[in-house]
């Protein structure tokens, strides 16, 4: 625990702290309240790089455990494994934050894609708690089942009770018997 404290907690502390100091001692870049980039953004831009490799390092590791795992469980290795690694990926990469991945490399002030550089951060920051939510709530077997069971109380002709639409009206024994 002390390794999560240090690398979450102290570790931005002196690097902000650094920041702080060696951007106060630029006269030019003190003006306007620090509302302007300063010629020391790179204390900040690179320990982010540095974690943004190792999210992407962990990703891939857990990619090759998962490639590994199952390709030697399932009878049909390449399809099967491929496809369930590919999700699994797609469903990590907002985990990992590596959409952040475009973010420390901003055009020039005054470039013509300096706009739309602005607009894709805000979307990609904007949208990455939505983006998670939906991953890992609303698509959840067990969340969906939940909410089939509830809106078949209110709506029976539009939504068939999961645990009669499994099993050609025996109730389903479990959540995960349910077809979705």
């Amino acid at each position: 625990m002390r390794w999560f404290v240090t690398i979450g907690w102290i570790l931005p502390m002196v690097l902000v702290s650094l920041y702080a100091l060696v951007r106060n001692t630029q006269p030019l870049d003190t003006e306007h309240c620090w509302m302007n980039e300063s010629h020391a953004m790179w204390l900040l831009t690179i320990p982010v790089c540095f974690s943004l490799v190792a999210s992407l390092v962990f990703l891939i590791n857990v990619v090759r455990v998962l490639l590994t795992k199952l390709s030697s469980t399932s009878p049909h290795p390449a399809p099967l494994g491929l496809r369930k690694a590919t999700r699994a990926t797609l469903i990590l990469i907002p985990l990992f934050g590596l959409q952040h991945i475009l973010l420390p490399f901003r055009p020039e002030k005054g470039c013509s894609l300096e706009r739309y550089y602005q607009i894709g951060a805000a979307l990609l920051i904007s949208l990455q708690g939505l983006c998670v939510s939906c991953l890992f709530c609303f698509a959840n077997h067990d969340v969906i089942f939940a909410v089939q069971c509830y809106l078949s109380r209110f709506f029976p002709d539009l939504v068939t009770h999961p645990f009669l639409e499994s099993n050609g009206g025996q109730p389903a024994t479990q959540s995960r018997d349910v077809v979705v």
